[in-house]
Order: structure tokens, then sequence, then C-alpha cells
């Protein structure tokens, strides 16, 4: 691997901006060897130049075997009887869509296929520069209940243990459904919980004996509270969300995916689901309240983590992620913390090899034209993306 070096004007090291440059990185066998403040650079090494510079980010929540651009519910719903392979696929695809975005590390949120445990397996094979994978292969729900997708069903107590100790040795992390899907008609989610505080801790305590996190899909009030009575180490979505709940999360520790983008997508499109003026107004509500919940969230100290749900309709790979950084911003949160959120918090808090971009670190980054410290809009063009020292050119 030949020596590196680029040049820009500011950068992002994982937590804080740094806009007194130009500055130097010398790269060797893909690690941060030096940086330097001033151009002065070694000519007989070669240089990419760019504007700005930061880790790459990390994708919290997707669902890599969907097509978030596929808006046809009669096309989504047959595809889910598609072959292994054409889910394979689009999973590939999925991937090759966030690594163009400056995603380099991806938590996908299950599938009953499989196709997450296939693509983990395939990490490296397809492209160096692909995102990293962590999956919890298929989730857990109860059975009649929402999500046969993505998840196994427990169908007696008596076999609980069994399961999660199943799914737990293949997985990464273990996901539970804690909730349904939001009814956006009525402004509230739909049934109860599908497990008992007894059976959510279960799942937890078998998982946790493991060395395996905790993530639940999870909105509303009651299934929130017993997903933190339980032990979850991690609320994605968590629509309805409480002050007081979010006080718990930043005392026990315990983050949040908001996710923004699919609930923003049925707001931004009402035509295609046919919702009404009065549903669009619940949605609005919906979403204000989300973002009120974040900027709190944010100012308590929650360790809050970005997630597109990307598979979704109309949330795609990669280019949707970069809309749910949008979103968060327009809550009024700063950019720095949000970078923070979508580079070295995930990283650290899942056990992941850090992607700061320091002296001695792995070459783990995403350049860009311009800063979005200057224009926000500048995310959406990588100039060229790092991984492991492996260069890929995203754009001319």
């Amino acid at each position: 691997m030949e020596p590196q070096q680029i040049v820009v004007d500011s950068y992002f090291d994982g937590q804080h901006l740094n806009d007194r440059g130009p500055y130097v990185f010398s790269l060797s066998q893909g690690v941060i060897q030096a940086i330097r403040q001033g151009e002065c650079l070694d000519p007989d090494v070669l240089t990419q130049r760019g504007v700005f510079l930061m880790p790459g980010m990390v994708e919290a929540h997707c669902h890599l075997f969907l097509d978030g651009g596929e808006l046809d519910l009669s096309k989504r719903a047959a595809y889910l009887k598609f072959s292994r392979e054409a889910m394979l696929a689009v999973g590939r695809q999925s991937l090759a869509q966030a690594a163009a975005a400056g995603i380099s590390l991806v938590r996908d949120a299950g599938d009953i296929h499989g196709i997450n445990l296939q693509l983990r397996s395939e990490q490296g094979a397809l492209s160096a520069t692909n995102p990293t994978v962590l999956c919890p292969g298929r989730a857990i729900r109860n059975a009649g209940r929402y999500g046969g997708f993505m998840a196994t069903a427990m169908t007696d107590e008596a076999s609980l243990d069994a399961l999660v100790a199943d799914l737990a040795g293949e997985a990464d992390q273990v996901k539970i459904l804690m909730t349904g899907l939001i009814d956006f008609e009525a402004g509230e989610v739909k049934g109860p919980p599908q497990f008992t505080l007894q059976q959510a801790r279960r799942i937890t305590q078998i998982a946790k004996a493991r060395g395996r996190r905790t993530f639940a899909h999870c909105s509303g009030v009651a299934g929130i509270d017993i997903a933190l009575a339980a032990g979850i180490d991690s609320i994605e979505h968590g629509f309805f969300i409480t002050r007081q709940q979010l006080r718990i999360m930043a005392d026990q520790g315990v983050s949040w995916v908001p996710t923004f983008s699919p609930v923003h997508f049925q707001w931004a499109r009402p035509e295609l689901a046919g919702w009404s003026a009065q549903t669009v107004t619940k949605l609005e509500q919906i979403l204000d309240g989300h973002r009120q919940q974040l900027a709190y969230a944010y100012e308590i100290g929650v360790p809050v983590l970005v997630g597109s749900d990307a598979g979704s309709p109309g949330v795609r790979h990669g280019y949707s992620y970069v809309e749910e950084l949008m979103l968060m911003v327009g809550a009024g949160v700063r950019l720095e913390q949000i970078l923070h959120s979508a580079t070295a918090l995930p990283r650290r808090l899942w056990g992941c090899s850090a992607a700061n971009i320091a002296i001695g670190s792995s070459a783990d980054m995403v350049l860009f034209d311009k800063s979005p410290f200057d224009d926000l809009a500048a995310l959406r063009h990588v100039a060229a993306t790092y991984k492991g020292g492996n260069l890929q050119i995203v754009s001319a």
C-alpha cells in the first residue's frame, strides 16, 4: 500500500471541528502517520486534495435487503417472495449506495432471510471500501405480531431461552420488536407492547450473558417503559418518548436512534399513501414532538445515534442517511454534536475500532469538496472515501 497524503482546509476529528488549515495528513499502510498544519507536501507522494475531511459515517439502523427507492406497496409486498439471490443483489447494491454516501459502518436492523448475515460474511470480498456490517440476523417478535419480514416469533415462553440463545449465537447484537407500527391517522402506536417486562428482561439477560448488546424497535410510552425497565441498550425510533424516559436514558447510558426519515417521508409525500389533510396534520405534530425531544436528549446527555431506517418506503440507502442528518440539524442541534453521533459515538458504544482522525488511527475517512459547516448540503457531495487506506474516488 503506497504512502499517500491528503490536503484539506478543515476537518472534523470525531468530536471537534478543526478549521485553521490547511492541514496535511500523511498515510502509510492505511494508518494516519502525521497531521501537519500548513501545505508542506512531499512531492514524491500521491496527493489527494479536498476541502473537508471527517471519519467515515455510521448508519445505525437500516434494512439492507430492502430497496427504499421502491414506492409501490404492491411491488414491495411481492418482493418479499423473491429468491434469496435477488435479495442479496439488493443488499449488495444497498452497501454500495451507503459507501458512496461516505458511510463505512452499518448496523442492519434484521431480516428473516439471513441476507444481513450473508452480507456480513462477504465483507471485503465485493469492495474494500464497502461498509463494515453489524447485524442481529433475525430480530425477535411475539407470535402473530408485527415484524414477520425481519423477525422470528416467540411461540411460547418455555422456548424463549433457547430462541434468544440461538439468535445471539449468530448476531452482533440482539434486536427485539417491543411494539408495532404507528397508526398515523390516530397519531398513536398500534396495539399494546409485544412483550411483558418479565419476557423482555429475560431476553436482555440471555443476550448480555452471551456478550451481546440489545436494541429495540420501540415507540409509545408503554413500550419504552418496558424496554428501559428490562435493560435494553438502545431505543430505536422512540416516537412519543417522554422527557422522563429521556432522563432515565441519560442516567443509564441507553442510546436513542430517532429515525426521522420514514415518518418525514410520509409527511412529505402523503399522496402515495392517500393520507388526508387531518393525517398530514397528525404527522406534522409527531415530527414536531420528535424534534423537541431530540433537542432535549442532546441537552441532557442521552447518547443519540444516527440511523435512517433505510429500506423503508422512500428511505434510500445512503441518500436518506444524509437527509436524516439534515433533519436532526433542523431540530436545532449543533452540527458538531450530530457528526459525533454519526461517527465516533456508535463505534465506542458498540466496541468497534475507533475511526477518529488522529495520529495512529486507521484511515477510515470521507473527503468532501465543501465543508458542511459552511453549507450543510456539502454532505451530499462526497469526493472520496478511505477505508483501511483504500482510496475510492466518488466524484470528480
